[in-house]
């Protein structure tokens, strides 16, 4: 059952925009529709492979959405035995993402910790506490080290970077003479994992945005992890704005795809930095081909 899943992730389609020579790979033909896809069940393969699936433990995450829905629907498809904890700020509740995963008919909604049965039956459990992210992530960290249950731990494992060698093999078959790539860094790891696999002739871009002011995006620079802000190109060169990531996420959606904002954010990055000699891919998220 995992590996029949596992297959269905990545080799999303890349396509040329707007008769430009700019390019969209659409993460959202993943099967929970988003990049996180990669991250989460990387994660998850990995920890089973290294140490063997151990039904008594719950996988606990802490998301201000996309990977929630990663999470919940990996469990869902594969039948997972293990509980999972989805941890989210309270005041991300109303977002369209994680309002979606919040209104799941076979959910359980906590809003602390124990308040939770670990039941061993495959229970999705989502807990809405009331704080800033970077705190609700260090309470979690502690409860789940003191209660030995599995952590998947986007901002800090490295299977999170090393997803995207697969998505740069599959920029590079489609899209060989890529000059650079443009993406959105929430936890860092696509950003990361382009800077990795990509040939050092390819630069990444990406700029911060103020926490909260777009869904999923932030300062990378908070986190101290694996995605060093000084290997982005101009990295605080500007900020990602809302008004753009609007502007440029209708302009993207009348044109026949599906979008989120965070590609309307780097789509306006794509054309600041866009020259006739160049070939620029723009990592979307969530993007679609609409039908």
């Amino acid at each position: 059952m995992y590996k029949n899943y596992f297959k269905k992730i990545g080799n999303t389609p890349l396509v040329k925009f707007n008769k430009s020579n700019i390019y969209l790979k659409l993460e959202g033909h993943n099967p929970s529709g988003s990049i996180k896809d990669r991250s989460i069940t990387n994660m998850v393969k990995n920890i089973n492979q290294g140490h063997g699936r151990d039904p008594n433990k719950p996988y606990c995450l802490v998301t201000s959405g996309s990977a929630g829905t990663a999470l919940y629907n990996l469990h869902k498809q594969t039948k997972m035995k293990n509980d999972i904890i989805i941890v989210i700020p309270l005041k991300y509740s109303t977002k369209k993402i994680p309002k979606l995963l919040i209104e799941k008919n076979d959910s359980k909604i906590h809003y602390d910790f124990n308040t939770i049965d670990i039941s061993n039956k495959g229970v999705a459990n989502i807990v809405l506490m009331n704080d800033i992210f970077m705190n609700v992530f260090f309470q979690t960290k502690n409860i789940v080290c003191k209660n030995e249950w599995i952590l998947l731990d986007q901002h800090y494992n490295e299977d999170c970077v090393d997803i995207h060698q697969n998505t740069v093999n599959e920029i590079l078959i489609d899209c060989p003479d890529v000059t650079d790539v443009v993406c959105a860094t929430g936890t860092g790891g696509t950003a990361a994992g382009l800077i990795k696999y990509l040939p050092k002739n390819v630069k990444v871009h990406s700029r911060p945005s103020i926490s909260g002011e777009i869904e999923g995006l932030s300062d990378v620079g908070r986190y101290n992890n694996f995605c060093k802000p000084s290997k982005i190109s101009n990295y605080y060169e500007d900020n990602y704005k809302l008004r753009n990531a609007i502007k440029y996420k209708n302009f993207i959606n009348n044109r026949g795809f599906q979008v989120g904002y965070s590609t309307g954010a780097s789509y306006w990055l794509a054309k600041q930095i866009n020259k006739p000699n160049k070939k620029i891919v723009v990592i979307s998220p969530d993007g679609i081909i609409r039908v």
